[in-house]
């Protein structure tokens, strides 16, 4: 099993990896290399030693916790953590009756609003795994068949197919199959996405 262990104030540390993409290539792996998530190395996506002159912090910012809630229809039940989205949009660009209404600070999903197999398939394109299904009370939450690290364009490590995040963090993921790491060195809620790289004009 590949691993990824994000240390301290530095880079991830990626072992046994052997799919390392991004949208134009497939790069060369080693049994052991670095990745950046400081945002400031110049040789993307790997480590340059830049997060030390940039004096780079990889302290979670953010304090408050979410709850994993279900939301239960009559054909599929919606399972969200909005503690750790990413925002990319997949969800309410998908099915947008679905996801999502508001009561005061939480969001409400709706899944008798929209069609089963459409709500399966948007919840299937949610790279953080902040959202997952259950059919017949089973949850759902595994999607891909190989161990991979996809480097989205200005975007987060999108980590695919069970690669161990080694770090006590990986307690509040839903899955622990998929989810995206920051990579911009801005995320309040670190090592996790959280959207900032849009805000701050991410490019890498």
């Amino acid at each position: 099993m590949a691993s990824i262990t994000p240390t301290k104030n530095g880079p991830y540390i990626v072992k046994g990896l052997d799919k390392l993409t991004n949208p134009a290539k497939e790069f060369p792996t080693q049994e052991e290399q670095a990745l950046c998530r400081c945002g400031h190395s110049k040789n993307k996506p790997f480590c340059d030693g830049s997060h030390v002159a940039a004096k780079f912090s990889g302290v979670k910012i953010r304090k408050e916790t979410y709850d994993t809630i279900e939301f239960k229809g009559k054909e599929v039940t919606v399972v969200d953590n909005i503690g750790i989205c990413a925002h990319a949009g997949e969800c309410t660009k998908g099915v947008p009756n679905v996801f999502f209404s508001w009561e005061g600070e939480n969001r409400i999903s709706n899944p008798d609003k929209g069609d089963k197999e459409k709500i399966i398939a948007t919840i299937r394109k949610c790279p953080s795994g902040s959202l997952a299904y259950k059919l017949d009370g089973k949850l759902h939450d595994k999607y891909f068949s190989e161990e991979e690290i996809f480097i989205s364009k200005n975007g987060p490590l999108h980590i695919r197919g069970g690669v161990k995040l080694d770090d006590k963090s990986s307690k509040e993921l839903i899955s622990k199959e998929h989810y995206t790491l920051c990579r911009c060195g801005a995320s309040k809620n670190k090592p996790f996405c959280d959207g900032t790289h849009k805000k701050i004009g991410f490019k890498g």
